[in-house]
């Protein structure tokens, strides 16, 4: 089970692998709620740096408003969408949404949420703006508010490292709700650095390390931290498998191809 302040250790521990070369812990440096919104839709399912591209095309075509993303064509919206990586026609659907629905509730107004409590600002999220939690959550966290956001990679680390005892794959809510009690708890008190960095900084790892097949446990840099490992020895072989295969491909590709020899005449 995790210890009382056992969180900022594990964040220190992954700032090491991510923290290199003046790269930050957080994901973005944005702070409009807006924007943060619209970069978060255009981050699911993203290819590599495609959140990063298809958020600046969309700066550029000015969708920087709810007003001014509306009065994008839908043409011009999916070329940006395409940035990102596939699905751009869902990805476009639900950047409409969000802005239109924006624009129907709250108008101008939609920054002044983020002053109110925090109950009451998810709520109007959840409902009014028909956001997931992890959405709804992400917006509050990235605005200033005391609140850890998690998402299925976060949650899927989190479960691994023995945060709860709920599979998130069979009752997400439920887990989602354990794991951000217990990080809340574990967070050093006013400091929302801290939630951005480890948030950003556990996302990465569940993207590059702990994923849901084969996770990458010899290359974690939680590996003595983490319960897992000791009850899954197979992902060692496994790994080491796919690491030997991976060198063999390499080896291949590196060597110059062999000519044929030369028959005299």
């Amino acid at each position: 089970m995790p210890t009382a302040q056992r969180l900022p250790k594990l964040v220190e521990l992954v700032a090491k692998k991510y923290e290199v070369d003046g790269k930050k812990g957080e994901l973005t440096d944005i702070r409009d709620p807006f924007l943060l919104g619209t970069w978060m839709i255009l981050g699911e399912h993203a290819k590599k740096n495609g959140q990063i591209r298809a958020h600046e095309a969309l700066r550029r075509a000015k969708g920087i408003t709810p007003g001014q993303l509306l009065d994008i064509l839908p043409e011009k919206l999916n070329s940006v969408c395409q940035q990102a990586g596939p699905y751009e026609d869902a990805r476009s659907k639900k950047l409409y949404q969000y802005a239109d629905d924006i624009e129907d509730k709250c108008g101008k107004e939609f920054g002044k949420l983020f002053i109110k409590p925090i109950p009451e600002a998810r709520t109007f999220l959840e409902i009014d703006l028909r956001l997931g939690r992890p959405f709804a959550d992400f917006l509050l966290m990235y605005t200033g508010a005391p609140v850890f956001a998690l998402d299925g990679k976060i949650l899927r680390v989190a479960s691994r490292l023995g945060y709860t005892k709920i599979k998130p794959e069979k009752d997400f809510d439920k887990a989602y709700k354990d794991v951000q009690k217990t990080f809340e708890a574990e967070s050093p008190k006013k400091d929302n650095d801290f939630l951005l960095r480890a948030h950003g900084l556990l996302h990465r790892l569940g993207t590059d390390v702990c994923t849901a097949v084969l996770p990458h446990c010899p290359h974690c840099p939680l590996l003595k931290e983490c319960p897992y490992p000791k009850k899954h020895p197979e992902v060692f072989e496994a790994q080491a498998a796919a690491d030997a295969a991976k060198a063999e491909r390499a080896a291949r590709y590196a060597s110059p191809p062999q000519l044929p020899p030369k028959v005299a005449k």
